[in-house]
């Protein structure tokens, strides 16, 4: 088995497993006691180790959330290369807001989403901003791929990218597993509402 295959999920291949733990369990606290809140005494004893252990993973609370930042760039970015290899724009949008769920429901992605850019040291904001709206245009770009191959009707992309988001950075704030569905299950049946729509054809 390759390496590759052997890494756990939500894993990228340059950070070591420790250190990967170590900003899990960072990127968990900032999203549940927020980020200007949380201490890294606070994560040190989520960690079961000594707050001068935890300087060696990172020297600040800056530095340990740029850290989560990169990690969860990469997973944002692997999982739209993939959803914009599919052939319709209705079809990259179905597989992008899959995984956009999946990630944001778990530590990386909630802490992308959650942590407040006025909290964050101002270069770090200003890469949160630049991701964010990288991904609004992205997906603003599968709905007009859409309209033009007959998948999406006719529609302003870039209020049909922000309703989309608006649903699925909430799911960052309520879903906690255990649950009785998976973010993807859950993603299937709000994008059947989404793309469906709620009025009935009668």
């Amino acid at each position: 088995m390759s390496t590759a295959s052997a890494r756990p999920k939500g894993r990228p291949a340059r950070f070591p497993d420790r250190r990967h733990d170590v900003l899990r369990v960072a990127a968990r606290v900032f999203s549940r006691e927020g980020f200007r809140q949380a201490t890294l005494a606070d994560i040190a004893q989520a960690l079961d180790m000594t707050r001068p252990a935890l300087y060696y993973y990172a020297e600040s609370k800056d530095e340990l959330l740029s850290q989560c930042g990169l990690i969860s760039s990469e997973l944002l970015e692997t999982a739209l290369a993939a959803a914009q290899s599919e052939p319709t724009g209705l079809a990259q949008l179905r597989r992008w807001f899959v995984s956009y769920a999946e990630i944001v429901c778990d530590d990386f992605g909630r802490c992308f989403v959650l942590t407040d850019r006025s909290e964050m040291a101002p270069a770090e904001g200003k890469r949160n901003q630049q991701r964010q709206l990288h991904l609004g245009h992205a997906a603003a770009a599968m709905v007009r791929q859409g309209i033009a191959d007959g998948t999406v009707r006719a529609c302003d992309p870039v209020m049909a990218s922000r309703a989309l988001y608006a649903i699925f950075n909430g799911m960052a704030r309520w879903y906690r597993e255990p649950h009785r569905q998976t973010p993807a299950e859950l993603a299937n049946d709000f994008l059947e509402i989404v793309f469906q729509g709620l009025q009935s054809p009668g």
